[in-house]
């Protein structure tokens, strides 16, 4: 199967030149890289294009675009714009930060043809600190054995609403582009965005298929913990949070997966809201204009013990 990664790069210019190592020492090199600058302000597409420029049997076999954003516009919107350009059969996001195993590409290749799969979840590996997600001793009643490092996943629109499961981080995903169809990252909020999304491409995916969708252990993906990526932003007015995606698309439906989903990213996002509020009394305000959503966030915990 032919595979494209798209990479939305912005200011990674500690990382971006070893990401791409990352993908030129690949058993099966990617068919196609496109690469999306977010209009970045260090040196990242400088030292990209020098980097790329040396790798000529890599240009010659892989398709490159490099896309060069005139705004930053988020990582979200960089994701959309490589994904309109994408032309594989295969698809995965790839963060400037993140590396991939040599033998992931070659591997995923093989298990999307040989289990007929339609989505594929990576754990990943946190560098560093070497902290292992997701933690499989708390998914097992979602998954069975399928061959060596892959499990199938039951229920997958239930197993993503489990707050030990790890989905949408921004490089954990190889799915088979037919499937995202019109879905697109929701560009309006970066919180949860990978989880939205996820989800709203499974719902296209038939899941009562046994099997079509998996997870793949081994630590093939090396999640890169940067301050950046791991720093909460603080606001000093509650009026400047917005609500996540899935809780404005989702919040008054009937399905039990979507309330699952609403309880499980709402109360992250309260708990992460307060917590990132300057002043007592924004805290306060915070609490009061979002109190109605308390009975959702709360009756979240109690679904998820009924299922």
């Amino acid at each position: 199967m032919t595979h494209s990664v798209v990479i939305p790069l912005f200011n990674k210019a500690a990382y971006v030149v070893e990401t791409l190592e990352s993908l030129v020492k690949q058993i099966k090199q990617p068919d196609e890289l496109i690469i999306v600058d977010d209009a970045s302000t260090d040196d990242s597409l400088a030292l990209v294009k020098e980097y790329l420029q040396q790798q000529a049997v890599f240009c010659e076999n892989c398709h490159i675009q490099i896309i060069e954003l005139s705004e930053n516009k988020g990582s979200s919107n960089a994701r959309n714009m490589g994904f309109a350009k994408a032309n594989g059969e295969l698809i995965s996001f790839l963060d400037a930060d993140d590396l991939y195993h040599p033998y992931l590409l070659s591997l995923a290749n093989w298990k999307f043809g040989a289990e007929k799969l339609d989505l594929m979840l990576l754990n990943m590996e946190v560098v560093p600190g070497g902290e292992i997600y997701p933690e499989m001793n708390n998914l097992k009643k979602y998954l069975y054995f399928i061959s060596e490092d892959l499990y199938g996943i039951k229920d997958p629109l239930r197993a993503i609403t489990s707050p030990h499961f790890v989905a949408g981080v921004g490089s954990n995903v190889i799915v088979k582009t037919k499937w995202l169809k019109s879905t697109r990252y929701a560009e309006d909020s970066s919180l949860n965005g990978g989880i939205d999304f996820w989800y709203r491409v499974l719902k296209h995916i038939p899941t009562e298929i046994p099997g079509n969708v998996a997870l793949l252990t081994g630590g093939y993906l090396k999640v890169r913990k940067v301050n950046d990526s791991f720093s909460p932003r603080v606001y000093p007015s509650y009026k400047e949070i917005i609500l996540p995606p899935v809780i404005t698309r989702y919040q008054h439906s009937k399905d039990i997966n979507d309330k699952l989903l609403v309880g499980l990213v709402g109360r992250r996002w309260y708990v992460q809201s307060i917590n990132s509020l300057r002043s007592l009394k924004q805290k306060v305000f915070f609490i009061f204009h979002y109190s109605y959503l308390l009975p959702q966030f709360i009756g979240y915990a109690i679904i998820r013990l009924i299922f």
